[in-house]
């Protein structure tokens, strides 16, 4: 299988780290783009209680964390390898689908944040939405 485009989400945890290493790893194995998405949670921008969505301070908050995020992990990479690096703000399990689709991405490695297994059952995990949304592989690391 060829790949030719890799689809690596971020988001600053210990697991999406290690799922950067396999994909950088395999993007220079296959000479593939690689693309590092940071999706700023549209979950995490509200007060979980009042349902208020948090104002133009919280959301520069959070797209200076998402580019922080993406400037280590671009430290990192060897020159020469081709690089997309995005933030987008929304439901990350669809802006990563979305993405996937629109950019042709052949496969997808991505962490698994392990969340309790009650509360992945009412929530679900972002790992199983795009599993099941997306033609591509889709490699989760724990």
């Amino acid at each position: 299988m060829e790949f030719k485009k890799i689809l690596v989400p971020v988001d600053g945890s210990e697991t999406a780290e290690k799922a950067f290493k396999v994909g950088l790893d395999m993007a220079i194995k296959h000479t593939a783009e690689l693309f590092l998405l940071y999706v700023a949670d549209m979950n995490d921008a509200a007060y979980p209680v009042l349902q208020v969505t948090l104002d133009e301070n919280g959301f520069i908050s959070m797209r200076k964390k998402a580019e922080e995020v993406l400037s280590n992990l671009k430290a990192q990479i060897p020159v020469g390898t081709r690089l997309t690096a995005l933030v987008k703000i929304g439901d990350p399990g669809r802006v990563i689908t979305s993405l996937a689709e629109d950019n042709n991405i052949d496969m997808i490695i991505m962490g698994s944040r392990g969340r309790g297994a009650i509360s992945s059952f009412i929530m679900g995990s972002v790992s199983q939405y795009v599993l099941g949304h997306v033609k591509c592989p889709v490699m989760v690391i724990r």
